[in-house]
């Protein structure tokens, strides 16, 4: 077995066992230069750097993050009251598990969060904020549709987003996710 994705999967259970509760399973897909329609009187010469520029990125873990970091912000912002992320004394701060994962097809990165309840109840009401005012506040964000579901089980869940960890790629974005501190 894969000693990276096991020993992730325990580093997971064991934020279950410190009180980690999601109730939401987003997955959301950020921007692919080849979503737009290429215009006639669009040069060639700005249409292929501008293609390998998002190829580039999209593929860039680095950049990734830095674009999760943006989207976990207005996360904060707009679903949890959370104006000033960086003033971390002010506010109790909900438990984000983002994962990256490049699909099937291992072309481009797309994201799951776990996210635990939020001020909307309604998965149909956190649908139409997500898909509309959120995605309209980061230009990362795709033009496809964001997945919302609720999780009944949250170790299936958790087993669902570590299923392409492995030595070369750990999915569990460390930098942007929120963790529960074990009390020492």
């Amino acid at each position: 077995m894969n000693k990276v994705k096991f020993e992730t999967e325990l580093f997971l259970k064991s934020q279950l066992d410190l009180g980690f509760k999601p109730k939401w399973f987003i997955t959301y897909h950020l921007f692919n230069p080849t979503e737009n329609k290429t215009s006639k009187n669009r040069s060639v010469w700005k249409t292929i750097p501008y293609y390998e520029y998002y190829e580039n990125r999209r593929n860039d873990y680095d950049a990734l993050v830095e674009d999760t970091s943006q989207i976990k912000n207005i996360i904060l912002k707009y679903l949890y009251d959370i104006k000033r992320p960086n003033q971390d004394w002010k506010y109790v701060f909900p438990n984000l598990f983002f994962f990256h994962e490049r699909g099937l097809a291992k072309r481009q990165y797309h994201t799951h969060l776990l996210m635990p309840e939020c001020k909307y109840e309604s998965i149909e009401m956190l649908e139409f904020i997500w898909n509309t005012r959120l995605r309209k506040k980061r230009k990362c964000f795709s033009k496809y549709r964001i997945h919302i579901r609720e999780i009944d089980n949250p170790t299936i869940a958790l087993q669902y987003v570590n299923k392409e960890t492995s030595m070369k790629h750990n999915s569990l974005d460390y930098e942007n996710s929120h963790f529960i501190l074990p009390n020492i």
